[in-house]
């Protein structure tokens, strides 16, 4: 079953722990791999998601749902501004034949969550 683009936003921004405010920023997502997920395949994602935030710089975590097809990569490195409260990570995402990757940068807030967050202009 096809998620429609808000829900799979909704679970992107779950994963993250972020509020709603945060959905401004990921509007980008409507058109990638990731509102295509079912539910199942957010779950897979989600599991990689935490996993990859809290592995050492570089380690690829691969998720797949072999029930749809789904699958992807995720990979953290260490955040390019030194901020060693955040972290960019590498996602490759596909599902339905749609493939999305991308750089993607979080920042831990006290709560123990990982919102995305916009790196600093200069």
């Amino acid at each position: 079953m096809r998620k429609n683009t808000l829900t799979a936003l909704a679970i992107a921004l779950t994963l993250l722990g972020s509020g709603l405010a945060q959905a401004a920023n990921m509007a980008f997502m409507a058109d990638q791999a990731m509102s295509r997920f079912t539910d199942q395949d957010a779950e897979f994602f989600n599991e990689a998601a935490h996993e990859a935030l809290k592995a050492k710089d570089g380690t690829e975590i691969k998720w797949n749902n072999p029930g749809t097809g789904a699958f992807g990569t995720l990979t953290p490195y260490p955040d390019p501004e030194k901020d060693a409260n955040c972290r960019v990570v590498h996602m490759v995402n596909i599902a339905e034949n749609v493939k999305s990757a991308g750089y993607y940068r979080f920042c831990k807030r006290a709560d123990g969550s990982w919102p995305p967050v916009m790196p600093p202009r200069k």
